[in-house]
């Protein structure tokens, strides 16, 4: 993915996501967005979108941001990391990814990661590794 052609768009209530997206910004500096501060006019730059945020009882406010945005977005090679206490691959992983529009769905890669809720959980930058790996690769 080119540096200069793509952001990161993150929701944080707890921090994780928001710690994960200093990370990656850090790593390959791509500029960052809050998504409740950023216009999608301001993304209409970028070619490709890395959209995070925290999982909320299966729900996710990225999700959101990507229904209420999508005609202006689905052009955009997009990355969604889903940031959650429960693990990869468990039940509610599997609703949270379930809830998201088969239209958006298809169109995007959806990554899952270990987030944090006070003092449960923990989250480490190798849990981005993965996700550095396959954003080098485009």
């Amino acid at each position: 993915m080119n540096k200069s052609k793509t952001a990161i768009v993150y929701n944080s209530v707890y921090g994780s996501t928001k710690k994960y997206a200093e990370w990656l910004h850090n790593e390959l500096k791509y500029i960052v967005f809050e998504i409740d501060k950023v216009k999608p006019e301001e993304l209409a730059v970028y070619t490709s979108l890395i959209v995070m945020s925290g999982v909320y009882g299966a729900k996710m406010p990225a999700v959101r941001f990507l229904k209420n945005n999508w005609d202006k977005l689905k052009e955009k090679k997009i990355i969604l990391i889903a940031v959650g206490m429960a693990p990869e691959g468990n039940w509610w992983d599997k609703l949270t990814h379930f809830l998201i529009p088969q239209s958006i769905k298809k169109r995007i890669k959806y990554f899952k990661i270990q987030g944090k809720y006070k003092e449960q959980g923990e989250i480490k930058k190798e849990h981005l590794d993965r996700i550095i790996k396959y954003i080098l690769k485009q």
